[in-house]
């Protein structure tokens, strides 16, 4: 068997991390899909994507068995085409995909959103957003919400559009782990919660995963609503 980097140096002109881009593009899939069908941190796509860091033979391995469909050898030496092509006898089903239109929360009018939610903001009063069905699932009360800034890059970049699953307030102390939108005083945030101390001490602590976007301790009587970032619906190309 070749060593990897022998097989590494038999690269086209373009850089495998291009190569990697080109083979993402073509299958139409989002960093963070790829990173979640692989078991992987986002991070480590985003690195290897932004030219600081070359992916492991192991790496290359796993997503030629995760997308068969991709063909080694271009995604190694550079050969196209980038996907394999079509058996003679296969044929191509296009199965309409169905979309709905969901509430809808851009940066600009994250002001007007806080406050109006305790006043009874109606849903029709937001803009919309056009999701396909399969995105939304079975999640109920829903709404997508356009990131702003950086303080949860790389698994959030600024302008990712994500699907946020409104909580009740009766199940705000048993949210924990995941990355939450929450309106407290005169904000609107989204930041991940580690330290949930609703029950105990009347406080939630949010955190950034960017180490430069800060924490935050908020006291439960200034908290006016929480919603779950259940997934990302769309996300610009870094």
């Amino acid at each position: 068997m070749q060593s990897e980097d022998n097989i590494l140096a038999k690269e086209s002109s373009e850089s495998i991390q291009e190569r990697m881009r080109q083979v993402f593009d073509a299958l139409g899939i989002s960093i963070y899909q790829v990173a979640k069908d692989l078991g992987e941190n986002s991070s480590k796509f985003y690195n290897i994507l932004n030219g600081r860091a070359k992916p492991s033979y192991d790496t290359i391995l796993r997503l030629l068995e995760q997308y068969p469909q991709v063909r080694a050898d271009y995604l190694l030496r550079g050969h196209h085409p980038i996907l394999s092509e079509l058996e003679v006898n296969a044929k191509v089903i296009d199965l309409p995909v169905r979309y709905r239109e969901l509430p809808f929360v851009p940066t600009r009018f994250y002001a007007s959103f806080i406050e109006t939610y305790t006043e009874g903001l109606s849903m029709a009063q937001l803009e919309s957003y056009r999701v396909p069905e399969h995105l939304i699932g079975n999640h109920k009360n829903v709404v997508v919400i356009e990131i702003s800034g950086n303080s949860m890059s790389p698994q959030l970049s600024n302008g990712a559009k994500v699907l946020a699953v409104h909580i009740d307030p009766s199940d705000w102390q048993y949210q924990s782990g995941g990355i939450y939108a929450v309106i407290y005083r005169d904000y609107f945030v989204v930041k991940r919660i580690k330290d949930n101390e609703l029950l105990t001490k009347q406080r939630l602590a949010l955190h950034s995963d960017n180490p430069n976007g800060g924490s935050v301790t908020v006291p439960l009587k200034d908290i006016q609503g929480i919603w779950k970032i259940a997934r990302v619906v769309d996300s610009p190309v870094e």
